[in-house]
């Protein structure tokens, strides 16, 4: 039972109730203020968010995460798992005595953490004299500004309600309701819920996307057509009907993510490529601060990995440059041989615990440059996320080994393959299929999954009108130099000069923070407003 609370109080509502409102939670609970806090859930469970949600993935989907890397809520995931009953366990395929700081989990696992967490936050939250609810199958359906504070537009099954808080936090994730499926055209807009997927008579699909939605998909439906048989550590794909499926991965590039590699946790700090130096830099002028920053980013490549630079044979080390040149040498280990070889590599790297630099170099850096990002002007913000931010979703977002191993079981097996559009392959629908045409090999499928990862969205696009209207700046997250850290995530309002509207909205924080999605990325987020409030 909750303890009464006083007019000191501060209501605070946070719209989606996934890691991020997790982690929002428990940096306000370490205040010193009293909180009544209620989180609001569009699905039947929270905590999870959709990319670990049992609603929207199966347990064959993996979290390309290590445990380490997930920063602890109240213990660490790695903890957490060693506590877990032996019925869960079993479940997972886990050695409670095996449990180990890098050891990648299916993603409902990682949903189940955090479920668990949030449970006991409320406790300790309700314990200390908060209010703290958590409103599931509950729609926000829009947000508005008023004299008083924020009212938010409710929508519960047939119900809706106004709502009034002082302070509001954007927490929404994903987006994979993009309307219910054409039958006649078979599009899946989305590849989310997985269990949703289905294939047709031709027991085929094209799956737009080659990188982590793609191999989701492609697992989930491989997971209804067959089964997956652990050999050591690699997998035999047996199909369960006579007629295999036939799976089909396409993208421009055609490339599919590296297995993950060995680096030291924690991470090392860069030593040229610095968030200090970069300050520096910015200090010298609005215009061409990301050309300088890639003379900086260049120098850092040259200490630590120069015979990856030397590979690259770059004459102008510029973005649209280094872009080109990194995915030539990528597409030199396009193939399914390619990806057993790099498989293997990755392995011995583990055993040996040897750091491929140039990869720890570039994870490292994506990090710095997220940092800076923000600030660049309209040009230098289009040029980065055009040919930087490709490069370093490839570089730093490898998957777990038991991913790759399925792939290769499918391909194996004859039921998966990958083709790269280039600039002349193309989809085209007609007569109820949709042909893959201008490849080398062109095929027909009557199921096409759009699996090319989440989207930038508007405050318009997710339904929020009157916020929409309400704000005084279109790109509202562009942040400018001395502006304080408080500031970095407030939705500015017209006629109010400290609006008390914060938005970590993924898909709208994707414009100027490009690696929002990550956890790392969430906790960091989620202390820095909760800090605003």
């Amino acid at each position: 039972m909750h303890q009464t609370l006083t007019k000191s109080v501060t209501k605070v509502a946070i719209v989606g109730g996934g890691p991020t409102a997790v982690y929002t939670l428990k940096n306000l609970l370490q205040k010193s203020g009293r909180y009544s806090v209620t989180i609001f859930e569009a699905g039947k469970v929270a905590g999870c968010g959709i990319p670990y949600s049992e609603e929207h993935n199966t347990p064959e989907m993996m979290a390309n995460i290590t445990s380490i890397e997930i920063p602890p809520v109240l213990v660490s995931l790695a903890d957490w798992v060693r506590a877990r009953d032996a019925k869960f366990l079993k479940r997972f395929g886990i050695d409670r005595e095996a449990v180990g700081d890098r050891d990648f989990y299916p993603r409902i696992l990682l949903g189940a953490y955090y479920v668990d967490q949030l449970r006991q936050l409320m406790e300790a939250g309700s314990a200390a004299g908060h209010a703290i609810t958590v409103e599931t199958d509950t729609h926000v359906v829009d947000i508005e500004p008023v004299k008083d504070g924020t009212s938010v537009l409710t929508r519960s099954g047939e119900k809706t309600a106004h709502r009034r808080f002082d302070r509001v936090i954007l927490a929404t994730g994903h987006l994979t309701d993009f309307g219910k499926l054409k039958r006649p055209t078979r599009l899946y807009r989305s590849p989310y819920p997985t269990q949703n997927l289905t294939l047709d008579k031709d027991l085929a699909a094209l799956i737009l996307g080659s990188s982590l939605s793609g191999i989701d998909a492609v697992v989930a439906l491989a997971s209804q057509h067959g089964t997956f048989i652990a050999e050591g550590t690699a997998f035999r794909y047996e199909p369960k009907g006579p007629s295999p499926i036939r799976l089909v991965m396409t993208s421009r590039k055609g490339i599919i993510p590296d297995a993950d590699f060995f680096y030291p946790i924690p991470e090392e700090p860069l030593l040229i490529f610095t968030p200090a130096r970069l300050e520096a830099l910015q200090a010298e002028g609005k215009t061409g601060f990301l050309g300088r920053a890639m003379k900086l980013f260049k120098q850092q490549l040259a200490t630590d990995d120069p015979e990856f630079l030397a590979r690259l044979g770059l004459k102008r080390f510029t973005p649209e440059a280094f872009a080109k040149a990194y995915f030539e040498m990528r597409r030199d280990r396009q193939g399914f041989k390619a990806i057993a070889q790099n498989l293997r590599e990755s392995e011995r790297n583990y055993r040996e615990r040897r750091t491929v630099m140039w990869r720890y170099t570039l994870m490292r850096a994506h990090e710095v440059f997220s940092e800076i990002v923000p600030y660049f002007d309209s040009k230098d913000l289009k040029t980065f996320r055009t040919h930087l931010t490709p490069v370093f979703a490839d570089a730093y977002g490898c998957i777990p080994h038991k991913s790759i191993e399925r792939l290769l079981a499918l391909h194996q097996a004859g039921c998966l393959d990958v083709i790269a559009l280039g600039d002349s392959g193309k989809i085209i629908y007609r007569a109820g299929a949709f042909e893959l045409v201008g490849v080398e090999k062109e095929q027909s499928f009557r199921t096409l999954i759009d699996a090319r990862g989440q989207v930038m969205v508007s405050l318009a696009d997710l339904g929020f009108e009157q916020l929409d209207q309400a704000v005084d700046v279109e790109d509202f997250l562009k942040r400018s130099e001395g502006e304080a850290a408080e500031h970095q995530f407030r939705v500015p309002l017209r006629g109010q000069p400290k609006s008390d509207i914060f938005c970590l909205s993924i898909p709208i924080m994707m414009k100027r923070y490009p690696f929002a999605q990550g956890l790392v990325a969430c906790a960091d987020a989620a202390k820095l407003v909760a800090d605003a409030i």
